[in-house]
């Protein structure tokens, strides 16, 4: 059995957003500049929706 918090660990944390407009992109933004993800605590993998894609 494996450890939760070594799996965890090993998985990014997957995000999904909803509206590219300005809030969705600064959110990602804001997401993919986090400490944690500076620090190489955690990976992020993001999914940014927009129900009329240009």
């Amino acid at each position: 059995m494996s450890n939760p918090d070594e799996t965890t660990s090993q998985r990014p944390l997957r995000v999904a957003i909803v509206g590219a407009g300005p809030a969705g992109v600064y959110a990602a933004d804001i997401l993919t500049k986090s400490n944690g993800v500076k620090d190489g605590d955690f990976e992020v993998s993001i999914d940014l929706f927009e129900a009329y894609p240009a």
